[in-house]
């Protein structure tokens, strides 16, 4: 067990929890979870979509759990699979969609209010890892697209939800 205040990543041990490796890892977990919320009122195919990239947010923190062992120049488009997949179920998704003429306001339904809610964390949680990786050095720019694609999923599927 670590010490307080410190933890383990693969590879190292006693990590601070200060660490700018923990903060990244810790924002993406936030986003998860905002993931899991908003699947738990969303309809079945929104509920897919959300699923799939909850276990893509879990390989990414593994991913960068990993940083000790395979080093910041190890990452270099390890999340393309991913982002294309995730791309072409935003493309069906808007070709799907009307969008409003104006800006909306979620939350008249525990759906689009927790899609909301998911929409902004992944928007933070990409805020958050464009820094780390600048500080860092991490080249991978297909995380950094993942996460900005994510958000977009957010809001097409808060349309999706929209109360008619």
């Amino acid at each position: 067990m670590s010490p307080v205040g410190k933890t383990d990543l693969i590879g190292e041990g006693d990590v601070s929890k200060a660490d700018p490796r923990i903060n990244l890892i810790g924002v993406l977990d936030e986003a998860s979870a905002s993931l899991s919320l908003a699947k738990a009122f969303c309809s079945a195919p929104s509920q897919e979509l959300l699923e799939a990239s909850q276990k893509d947010l879990s390989r990414m923190m593994g991913v960068l759990a990993s940083l000790p062992k395979i080093g910041a120049e190890g990452l270099t488009g390890v999340f393309l699979a991913e982002l294309t997949r995730l791309e072409a179920s935003i493309a069906r998704l808007e070709a799907q969609t009307i969008y409003p003429g104006e800006f909306i306001q979620p939350g008249q339904t525990p759906a689009t209010g927790a899609l909301d809610l998911a929409r902004t964390t992944a928007r933070r949680a990409e805020r958050v890892l464009v820094a780390g990786f600048d500080l860092l050095g991490i080249p991978d720019q297909s995380i950094l697209q993942y996460l900005n694609r994510l958000s977009t999923l957010c809001y097409l599927l808060i349309l999706a939800e929209m109360p008619a």
